[in-house]
């Protein structure tokens, strides 16, 4: 098993003379302003991420049987981010930043497999999708590229900031560029803009995205079109939050659309006794709905072997108690029809509750979470013992196309502040029903049962 280190730098400097020293020709003609005094921060992180599978067959995409895949990452990242305004000024904030990632894969498991039932078509490698995965900005490459093109086409780094950043006390603010997105169906970093304006308990936000990235130890993915309009048009995913807050509750209707593809309104309410109950117990409630309408032309497509359909709906219930050192909690999501075809993986409210990606990269690693008519069961405990964290997770999801069950166990122990291991085990099993098979994603007429159980390792 392979181990490796996450750790970051920070530095931050208030000297006036310090900042001028080292930066000012860089910067402050750049601007053409002198500032009596500034902020930055550099901060750099090196990592690696290992994923050790012990389901290791061959290929046999007639009988719909794949690998999970094994591999180890290894990543280094630098960021500036810096203000642009005097330290003097306190209701007006303007930021700017600027970052990049670069990764490899160290190991790769299957870099050199082939498919048993045609070996003519040459290596079948799957986990470029982790390190590096381009099929183009409009997604325009992913079928006409085989899986070995695909392979030599990877780009495992990423400028994955670049943005100005400015704010009006709490009143209003514009983001704009490249920046982590903090947007509900859209997780990794944003290539856009948001805005916001907040009027006493009230906010009204703004959330535009023309391309998504990752950049972490497991993931680096240059900017891409998360929906795009038939792999030629990029109209860009829109999205719109009114939102009430008190310190009882949270109410926050939304609209996420895309034009010519789908209108998706909804939903948030949650109750969180944190502001207001002083004790050691802390319980959050949340309930997230969304109704997808799709447009005439989507709606005849297929998304994941099922037909999309024009109407469709998504249920997100989910409790988190916290005692003490302890958490624990449960949480229920449902799709009605084809809710995910278009919002919920490039992100979603679930994504900070457990993996949705946990399925062999010959699936596009997409659980069957992500499944017509699917629902999804999750519970979980953990315990902080001083600076080790150690939590239980499991998870069932049941669906027309497959069933899948996985339990695992995580570990996470603060070596110092700025460096972490974290080791996780996972048993994950999936069956497929009849009239569906591993790897495609249109209808067939067999029954596979895939077992893969695999080990998961991040440091």
């Amino acid at each position: 098993m392979f181990y490796g280190i996450i750790s970051d730098f920070n530095k931050k400097v208030f000297d006036k003379r310090v900042f001028n020293q080292k930066v000012w020709l860089g910067l402050l003609t750049l601007h053409g302003v002198f500032l009596n005094a500034f902020e930055y921060q550099i901060s750099a992180r090196v990592g690696s991420f290992s994923r050790i599978a012990f389901n290791q067959s061959v290929i046999n995409s007639k009988k719909g049987i794949y690998p999970t895949g094994s591999y180890v990452t290894t990543t280094g990242a630098l960021q500036v981010d810096l203000s642009l305004l005097p330290k003097g000024i306190e209701n007006h904030k303007l930021g700017f930043g600027v970052g990049g990632e670069i990764g490899a894969l160290a190991y790769d498991s299957t870099k050199f497999l082939i498919d048993e039932t045609n070996p003519k078509a040459g290596f079948q490698p799957a986990n470029w999708y982790y390190m590096g995965r381009w099929e183009g900005y409009l997604m325009q490459h992913s079928q006409n590229w085989t899986r070995e093109q695909k392979a030599q086409n990877a780009r495992p780094y990423v400028l994955y900031n670049l943005y100005l950043d400015y704010k009006y006390k709490d009143i209003f603010g514009i983001k704009l560029g490249r920046y982590p997105s903090k947007a509900l169906f859209l997780s990794g970093f944003n290539q856009g803009f948001e805005l916001f304006y907040r009027w006493k308990k009230f906010r009204i936000e703004w959330f535009s995205t023309f391309g998504r990235a990752l950049a972490n130890e497991q993931y680096i993915r240059d900017f891409y079109a998360p929906v795009n309009y038939k792999q030629k048009t990029n109209y860009g995913m829109h999205n719109l939050n009114l939102i009430y807050e008190n310190k009882y509750i949270r109410v926050a209707p939304f609209i996420w659309f895309y034009p010519k593809n789908f209108n998706a309104p909804g939903f948030e309410i949650t109750h969180d006794t944190k502001s207001y109950w002083k004790s050691g117990w802390r319980i959050q409630t949340t309930f997230y709905a969304w109704f997808p309408l799709y447009s005439d032309y989507l709606s005849k497509d297929y998304y994941r072997a099922s037909l999309i359909g024009k109407k469709s709906a998504s249920l997100f219930v989910f409790q988190r108690v916290h005692f003490r050192s302890y958490l624990f909690g449960w949480s229920v999501y449902k799709n009605f029809g084809n809710g995910s075809a278009q919002l919920g993986w490039n992100g979603s409210p679930i994504d900070p509750f457990y993996d949705t990606k946990d399925d062999t990269p010959y699936e596009d690693a997409y659980s069957n979470f992500y499944n017509a008519n699917s629902m999804t069961i999750n519970a979980f405990i953990g315990k902080s013992i001083k600076n080790l964290l150690v939590q239980l997770y499991g998870k069932l999801t049941y669906s027309p196309r497959a069933n899948s069950q996985s339990l695992w166990v995580t570990f996470k122990y603060n070596i110092k502040k700025h460096i972490y291991l974290m080791l996780m085990f996972n048993g994950y099993q999936i069956t497929m029903h009849k009239g569906y098979k591993v790897g495609f994603l249109q209808a067939v007429t067999t029954l596979i049962s895939l077992k893969p159980f695999k080990i998961e390792a991040i440091l």
